[in-house]
């Protein structure tokens, strides 16, 4: 199969993989900053009283 490929198939191939490479970091960028942000927004209280039980467990 890959011998049947002509120039202008393999070219389209190349870029489809790049396009969809750029994509990906694309995505995975925009998650990450999204995950920054959301880590410093206050809490709710009942978030607060969460985070507060998970760490007195976590030190006993």
């Amino acid at each position: 199969m890959l011998t049947a490929l002509d120039t202008p198939t393999i070219s389209l191939v190349v870029f489809g993989a790049c396009f969809a490479a750029l994509q990906v970091w694309w995505i995975a960028s925009l998650l990450k900053r999204n995950r920054r942000r959301r880590a410093g927004e206050p809490l709710s209280s009942r978030e607060f009283r969460a985070e507060l039980e998970r760490i007195f467990r976590r030190e006993d």
